[in-house]
């Protein structure tokens, strides 16, 4: 028998079929089943609209009715509800991933403050054996560290360019995007040393003020606060 739906409802048409047609085999009837309308009243106001009224066949044609169909309904409520579940955990699962590897990074940040070059003024330091400047080699260290799977990068455009690669980065019109565990560019823009010229871990955001975890400020790795504005910042990444 060919599966059949007319709702008043035109703009519930296809959800209601498709609730049924998975709600079949709850009730362990077979592909045959067929929905048909039944009258119903005027449509009540958008704000509470009025539930189609629906005839529900089993293979054999003959409709459900009753305690069947209540139990149809149940069932078939019960199962959107564990759907629906089901997806918010997994939401919630990646929230709460995400914000486990920005608090990993903020520590593993904060661990190295006060930590630098030696000897001093050399460039040398724990986070590379290239002794050149090393903002950019320090952040990638504290991601790679976090467990971010990022190159250690020497460049700080090149972290930048990673993250617009990933879906990650944002741009200086955006830095309202920067939370913790990001990192912050400063410059006009990654195309090379001139333009990209330092970078820093984003520790906190407070309105229009960032706490940033830096390498290579004054040959160390410090905390600093700065203005949250395009003017310095060119743009950011998530990790």
């Amino acid at each position: 028998m060919e599966n059949t739906v007319q709702i008043l409802d035109s703009a519930s048409k296809s959800s209601v079929f498709r609730r049924l047609v998975r709600g079949f085999a709850v009730v362990g009837m077979s592909a045959a089943v067929a929905v048909s309308s039944v009258s119903v009243p005027a449509v009540a106001a958008p704000s509470d609209p009025a539930p189609a009224v629906l005839e529900v066949l089993d293979e054999h044609g003959a409709p459900l009715a009753g305690e069947e169909l209540r139990q149809f309904m149940a069932e078939e409520e019960e199962r959107n509800r564990n759907t629906a579940a089901d997806v918010a955990d997994d939401t919630n699962a990646d929230d709460a991933n995400t914000l486990a590897l920005k608090d990993t990074i903020v520590k593993i940040a904060n661990a190295e403050k006060g930590n630098g070059e030696k000897p001093n003024g050399s460039n040398c330091t724990k986070y590379s054996k290239m002794c050149v400047a090393w903002c950019a080699l320090f952040a990638t260290w504290v991601w790679r560290k976090a467990g971010v799977g990022i190159p250690q990068y020497p460049f700080t455009g090149d972290v930048y360019k990673w993250g617009k690669r990933k879906g990650k980065s944002y741009g200086k019109a955006n830095l309202k995007k920067a939370t913790k565990g990001d990192v912050l560019l400063f410059g006009t823009g990654p195309s090379s040393t001139k333009t990209s010229t330092h970078i820093g871990i984003v520790k906190s955001v407070s309105g229009s003020s960032v706490t940033l975890v830096e390498g290579n400020s004054q040959n160390k790795v410090r905390q600093v606060k700065r203005t949250l504005s395009s003017r310095t910042f060119y743009g950011g990444s998530h990790p």
